[in-house]
């Protein structure tokens, strides 16, 4: 059942891309459900392994599948899309805001407003453009132009289409939990580090932005053990980064070999 509270009378199509995702997609599509008023759940799947589909299906979301790349996934789900609004939610963000929405919505539709982030609960830092969690206009969303193929960083093709249309992103904090696998996996930094070499645009400025937001993020849990990390993460991302032909064509279901 939703939960809509007033002002959230505008209904949004809700893209999830997913891949492995079977340990954190229940908790993902429930809060989907009890925040969101949501007209479609749309799932593009990247020929998970697991019990992905299952799950997917057993909530009777629409249910695609691909195996071409983030690119192509990012816009299949748009494509997908009939609402005014549209919603990226990572299948490993839990949606914990009652409000999210509501804040969202009356950003989205003030002048020069392209997008609206939900934050991490307890984050101090808003900053950058992850589709973890974030609302666009479909109209906008439909003209962004990135690669098929790409398997990361699809999140620079959205900014530089901000940029060029100069339009702002918005924040709203503590919006969700993120519980994301990959970062636990070893080789992830080095995968990173490579498909910001492989992205068009200034590398070093990307590279040195992807660094400060590093740190920020770590920072931000306020763990000593990951604030320690950092240096390790800075070596590791740049090894992927000098050397894209070796960590940047490994697929993105396969960054923990």
């Amino acid at each position: 059942m939703q939960n809509i509270l007033p002002g959230e009378s505008k209904k949004v199509d809700v893209i999830i891309r997913t891949f492995n995702s079977a340990n954190t997609l229940d908790k993902c599509i429930r809060s989907v459900k009890k925040y969101i008023p949501y007209e479609k759940i749309i799932v593009v799947d990247h020929c998970s392994t697991d019990l992905t589909k299952d799950i997917s299906l057993s909530h009777k979301v629409d249910y695609y599948t691909e195996e071409i790349g983030l690119g192509f996934a990012t816009k299949l789900g748009i494509s997908k899309s009939t609402t005014e609004f549209l919603l990226f939610v990572d299948g490993d963000v839990e949606i914990v805001s009652g409000t999210f929405y509501s804040e969202g919505l009356k950003y989205i539709q003030s002048k020069g407003v392209g997008a609206v982030v939900g934050c991490s609960v307890g984050y101090i830092f808003a900053y950058g453009l992850p589709l973890g969690l974030t609302i666009f206009k479909r109209e906008f969303a439909s003209e962004v132009k990135m690669p098929d193929k790409i398997q990361g960083r699809e999140t620079y093709y959205f900014q530089e289409s901000l940029k060029k249309n100069s339009l702002k992103v918005r924040y709203v904090k503590d919006a969700m939990i993120h519980r994301s696998e990959y970062r636990q996996m070893p080789n992830w930094p080095e995968w990173q580090g490579a498909q910001i070499r492989l992205t068009p645009g200034n590398h070093y400025r990307q590279i040195l932005w992807a660094l400060a937001i590093t740190f920020m993020m770590h920072f931000n849990s306020r763990k000593p053990k990951n604030i320690a990390y950092s240096p390790i993460f800075y070596f590791k991302i740049l090894v992927g980064f000098m050397n894209p032909e070796k960590w940047g064509k490994i697929d993105r279901r396969k960054v923990s070999l």
